[in-house]
C-alpha cells in the first residue's frame, strides 16, 4: 500500500503539471538533454547565456550600460551591491508583485532577498527533481527534511501530505530527540530519502556510533547533505548505518541547484551548467582563476529573468577542473571550501583547507561538537563540547600545530554547546582575524 501511495503522488504531480501546461516536464527534459551531452550542448548553453545578457541589459537599470557586452565585461556583483540597488536589478518586463520573493536566513549577517519570476521557480523545481533522482530519490517517496522549520516556511497539511515530507527541526537533535526520530524512521514502511545539513547527519551518526546496539531497519534510498561541508567520517558512517550512499549538494536560496556529487564516488561536484554559467575568479581580483587553483565561485543565473543576476559572487571558495566522463571532458567543481570569510591560514599566511580540519576531527569521537577559530596570525582556538576529562588535548594540539606551523599557538576552551546560526547551520571553522 505504501508503494502504491508513493506512485500515486508521483502520477498526481506530473498530471497537475500537464494540466498547467507541462512546463516543469519540459524544463526537466531539456535539462536532462543538456547535462547528458555536454560537448553537443555547449552551443545551446551559450545561446541561453547570450539571451539572458541581452534581456538584463535591455530591461534593467543596473545592466543598461552593458548592451552588446560579452560576459567578461559585466561587473562582478555580490549581496551588498544587490541590497543597495535592489530596484535597479528588477526587470521592467515584470511587475514586482508578480515575482516571488526568496529570502536567505541571514546566517552571515543581514537577511538577503531576491525575486524570481514564475518560470524561474518552475525551472528550480525541475532542477531539484532531476538532481534528487541522480541521488537516488524518486518523486513521491517519503522525504525526511532536516532544517529550521518555523511559521514562515512550515508546510500546510496538504503540502505535507502531497509532497510526502516529514519536517525535522535541526534545533531538536538532542540524544533523546535523535532516538525518537530513529524509532519513527524504523517504523516507517516507506521508501525514505534524507536531505539535511551535514552537521545533522554528523550528530545522528555519532549517536549511532555511541549506541552500537541500535540498528537501522528502514528502507533509506537516498541521502543528500546540503549547506555545510560533508566530511569523510559522516559520509562513511551514513553508508554504514543506513546502507545508502550520502552525497553533498551545492545550492543556495537566491539561485537554486548549482552542483551535486555523484553516487559513483569521488568528492567532485557535477555542475548544473544547463541552468548556471559558473566561473572561478581569483581571490583578490576579477581575473579568471586557472583550473586546479582556489578562487571565488561566481555564477550567472540563466533563468531568472525577473531579477537577472549576472556574475554573482556567491561568497564561496571552490576549485574548477575538468573530468573525463564517458569519453567527454566536462567541467566539475573539484572542491568547494565554503565561505571566503571562513578561510583559515597557517602562520606563513598560506591557506589551509577547511577539509583538513573537518576530516582530521572525526577520529576524536569523544568530542560532541567543535569549532576552530583563527584569532590572529599565529593564534588559534578550539572550542570543544565533550564529556570531561578529554584525555587527548595534547595530541589534538600537536596534530594541528603540524598543519598551521610550529609557531602556532593553539588553545582549547571547553563549552557546553556550539551555538547554531540563524540558518540552523553550525559553523565549524571561523576566521575573526581576517574578517
Amino acid at each position: 500500500m505504501v508503494l502504491v501511495t508513493e506512485k500515486i503522488r508521483n502520477i498526481l504531480f506530473w498530471t497537475f503539471d500537464f494540466l498547467k501546461g507541462g512546463k516543469i516536464s519540459r524544463y526537466y527534459n531539456a535539462l536532462s538533454d543538456v547535462i547528458s551531452d555536454y560537448p553537443r550542448s555547449k552551443a545551446a548553453v551559450e545561446k541561453r547565456l547570450a539571451e539572458i545578457l541581452k534581456h538584463a541589459s535591455e530591461t534593467t537599470v543596473f545592466y543598461s550600460n552593458y548592451r552588446g557586452a560579452a560576459i567578461n565585461d559585466y561587473p562582478v556583483i555580490d549581496k551588498n551591491i544587490i541590497r543597495q540597488n535592489e530596484s535597479a536589478f528588477i526587470s521592467s518586463s515584470f511587475e514586482v508583485k508578480a515575482l516571488s520573493k526568496a529570502v536567505t536566513s541571514g546566517s552571515t549577517g543581514t537577511p538577503f532577498s531576491v525575486y524570481h519570476n514564475k518560470n524561474k521557480k518552475l525551472r528550480n523545481t525541475a532542477d531539484t527533481i532531476y538532481f534528487a533522482k541522480k541521488a537516488g530519490f524518486e518523486l513521491g517517496q517519503k522525504l525526511y527534511y532536516f532544517k529550521i522549520w518555523n511559521d514562515i516556511n512550515k508546510k500546510s497539511m496538504f503540502e505535507t501530505w502531497s509532497q510526502n515530507v516529514e519536517a525535522c527541526n535541526v534545533l531538536e537533535l538532542s540524544d533523546e530527540a535523535i532516538e525518537g526520530l530513529l524509532e519513527k524512521i524504523n517504523a516507517d514502511k516507506s521508501n525514505i530519502g534524507f536531505i539535511a545539513y551535514a552537521s545533522a547527519f554528523d550528530a545522528i551518526c555519532r549517536f549511532l556510533d555511541t549506541n552500537k546496539n541500535y540498528k537501522i531497519t528502514a528502507k533509506v534510498r537516498s541521502s543528500i547533505a546540503m549547506s555545510e561541508a560533508l566530511n569523510d567520517y559522516t559520509k562513511e558512517a551514513m553508508k554504514r548505518h543506513f546502507k545508502c550512499k550520502c552525497i553533498s549538494r551545492y545550492s543556495n536560496v537566491e539561485n537554486g541547484m548549482i552542483a551535486q556529487q555523484s553516487l559513483n564516488g569521488g568528492h567532485e561536484f557535477y555542475i548544473n551548467f544547463a541552468s548556471y554559467y559558473v566561473e572561478i575568479l581569483n581571490l583578490n581580483d576579477n581575473d579568471p582563476c586557472p583550473n586546479g587553483k582556489e578562487g571565488r565561485i561566481v555564477i550567472t543565473d540563466l533563468y531568472n529573468e525577473g531579477m537577472p543576476m549576472i556574475r554573482y559572487d556567491t561568497g564561496d571558495i571552490g576549485v574548477m577542473n575538468e573530468k573525463l566522463v564517458n569519453g567527454q571532458k566536462i567541467p566539475v567543481l573539484e572542491k568547494i571550501e565554503g565561505r571566503k570569510m571562513d578561510m583559515v591560514f597557517n602562520t606563513n599566511g598560506d591557506l589551509v583547507s577547511s577539509f583538513t580540519i573537518t576530516n582530521s576531527m572525526w577520529k576524536y569521537n569523544e568530542i560532541k561538537q567543535y569549532q576552530f577559530i583563527q584569532i590572529s596570525k599565529n593564534k588559534y582556538l578550539f572550542k570543544l563540547n565533550c564529556d570531561l576529562p578529554f584525555g587527548r588535548e595534547a595530541i589534538l594540539i600537536n596534530e594541528f600545530q603540524q598543519y598551521f606551523g610550529l609557531g602556532a599557538e593553539i588553545n582549547v576552551e571547553y563549552v557546553n554547546e556550539i551555538p547554531l546560526l540563524n540558518s540552523g547551520k553550525r559553523k565549524k571553522v571561523m576566521n575573526i582575524y581576517k574578517a
